[in-house]
Formats: structure tokens, C-alpha cells, sequence
């Protein structure tokens, strides 16, 4: 009987996970293409898949988790199982108790993606942006676009201009930098917005891709992330860091008890609404946390999200 309740809960949660992966991945993918200024080449588009995909693991495992809950339960009470169960010794309590055993490799699964896989793979696709903006090369019959410059040849040398100032150079040189383009200019004339002219003999001009140029707390693995408090501790604006660091922990830990509470609803309700209800309303107070975080404090937010959770799990099992 165990069997027959574990394999109702895995097959969907598998099956639901890996939908919930392609799903999210193109619209991500989609995303990241829209926010960028040139079309990369196949290889790197490949970069972008993976990059996206792994940036969304965790969430598409929470999806396939909660469904997996919800989806096994249902289906048993479909096919009167839950009163086999019932009558083999496998009372409602000890359901919810091996649901709850399920759910705790699931939960250290997305604590390992929160905490490395995922940060890494957004600072992948942060680079490979970078990279895709500097493999283009300018034409004389068609404008590029790098970030927020443009630029042209023009006989044997290159026209560009920010919006505020446009600017002519005998040679130059594009390459990829973390989270941006580093342009190179050789001999180069800038006309400010001003009507002021400035020649330079080498200028090298950052244009940021992503995230202004900056390495966002989001791209740092852990082992990075309180390397890099230490240093916002000092400047006192460590709560954000601190609380991201917080929520890699927390959100894989309140997968448990939202997993039994819709294994608990799924006995009366349709696992679909169960889902979104119970996905919804969690980022809702994530982001509630979020927007507080500098008032409230990282452990304050911490066990009122657990507490929460666990008072839904707790109601959803109910007589």
C-alpha cells in the first residue's frame, strides 16, 4: 500500500516537474531575448537555454513537488484507494507523515540549486549576453546596437553615438566582460551634446548588458554571497544579502509543510486550483517579506513564513 502511495505521488510530480521546466525555460528564454540588444549565435543560444533552465530548476521543482502531492492524493481518492489505505492501518496521520518524508529530499534537492546551481547559472547567462553583444560586428550598410550604442563603419572608420554624444574612431575592438562590453577606440573623436570636441589617442568605453555592469547578490553562490557581507556588513546594507542568503535555506524547507498541505486539501479539492493557490499565495508573501525585509528583519520573516505554512499544512488535514 505504501507503494501505491508513493508511486501516485511520483509519477506526477515528474512528469508535472519536467513541464513546468519547458515551460518556464522558453518563457524565460524569451525574456532574456527581448531584453537583448543582438541575436546570439547558435552556440550561445544554447549558453541562454541551459543558463535560463538552470536559473528555474528550483521553481519547477516546487511545481513538481506540490503537484506531485496534490495530483497522488486526488487520483487515490478518484479510485476510493484512500479508504484501502485506510483499512490496511494507513490512517490519514501516517499519510501525511510519509509525505512529508517524501518531500525532505526534494527539499535538500532545491536547497542545493538555490544555494549553487542557480546563481551560477544566472551569472551564465549574465556572461552570455555580454558575449553575444560583443561577437557582432559593425557594417557600413547596418547600424549595431551594443547596450545603449550604437555604431557604423563609415569609410575606414567607426561612427557611434550614446544619445547624448556621437563620436568617429580610426580603430577599434569589442569584447565581452563580466556583465557587459568593454569597446576599445583607437584615435577617436567625441562631439558632446554640448557642441565640445574631445580626441583621444586610446579610449576604452564599458557599456553595461546586464544589471548596469554589476555582479547582482542573485549571481552569487553562497560561498560568494557571505564572502560579499562581510563588506556590506561594514557599510551597513547587509539586510537584502543577508535575507536572499535567508530564503535559499527557508523557501526548500517551507516546500514540506505546503507539500502536505496539498496532499491534505487534494482529499476534497482538484489538484489544480490546490497548486496555484498554494504557489501564489506563498510568492505573495515572499514578496511581502521582501518589500519589509529592512523593517522587520530576516529571522522575524523567517518564522512567519514558517509558522504560516505550517498553520496551512496543520488546517489542510483536518477531520
Amino acid at each position: 500500500m505504501v507503494r501505491l502511495l508513493v508511486r501516485a505521488i511520483w509519477t506526477p510530480a515528474w512528469t508535472t516537474g519536467a513541464l513546468a521546466l519547458a515551460l518556464l525555460t522558453l518563457a524565460g528564454l524569451g525574456q532574456v531575448l527581448l531584453a537583448s540588444s543582438v541575436s546570439p549565435a547558435p552556440e550561445l543560444l544554447l549558453h541562454l537555454v541551459l543558463g535560463v533552465a538552470g536559473s528555474i530548476a528550483p521553481l519547477a521543482l516546487a511545481v513538481g513537488a506540490l503537484a506531485g502531492m496534490a495530483s497522488g492524493v486526488a487520483r487515490l481518492r478518484e479510485e476510493h484507494a484512500l479508504l484501502a489505505l485506510a483499512a490496511s492501518g494507513l490512517s490519514q496521520q501516517k499519510i501525511a507523515l510519509l509525505g512529508m518524508v517524501l518531500l525532505v529530499p526534494v527539499a535538500f534537492a532545491h536547497a542545493g540549486l538555490g544555494h549553487f546551481a542557480e546563481p551560477l547559472a544566472r551569472s551564465w547567462v549574465r556572461d552570455t549576453r555580454a558575449a553575444a553583444a560583443a561577437a557582432i560586428v559593425p557594417r557600413a550598410d547596418r547600424p549595431v546596437r551594443v547596450g545603449s550604442w550604437w555604431a557604423a563603419v563609415e569609410g575606414d572608420g567607426l561612427v557611434f553615438t550614446d544619445g547624448l554624444a556621437t563620436g568617429r574612431a580610426a580603430g577599434w575592438a569589442i569584447g565581452a566582460r563580466r556583465g557587459g562590453v568593454f569597446v576599445e577606440l583607437e584615435e577617436a573623436e567625441l562631439r558632446l551634446a554640448s557642441g565640445e570636441s574631445v580626441r583621444a589617442a586610446h579610449v576604452a568605453v564599458p557599456i553595461p548588458i546586464a544589471n548596469r555592469g554589476k555582479v547582482h547578490v542573485s549571481e552569487r553562490t553562497t560561498p560568494d554571497l557571505l564572502r560579499q557581507l562581510a563588506i556590506s556588513a561594514s557599510l551597513g546594507r547587509d539586510r537584502l544579502e543577508r535575507w536572499l542568503l535567508w530564503k535559499r535555506t527557508l523557501l526548500p524547507v517551507l516546500l514540506v509543510p505546503l507539500g502536505v498541505a496539498a496532499a491534505g486539501f487534494a482529499r476534497r479539492l482538484s489538484p489544480g486550483p490546490i497548486v496555484g493557490t498554494l504557489l501564489i499565495g506563498s510568492w505573495v508573501a515572499v514578496r511581502l517579506c521582501d518589500a519589509g525585509i529592512e523593517r522587520i528583519g530576516a529571522p522575524t520573516a523567517a518564522f512567519g513564513l514558517m509558522f504560516a505554512a505550517s498553520l496551512v499544512g496543520g488546517w489542510a488535514w483536518r477531520r
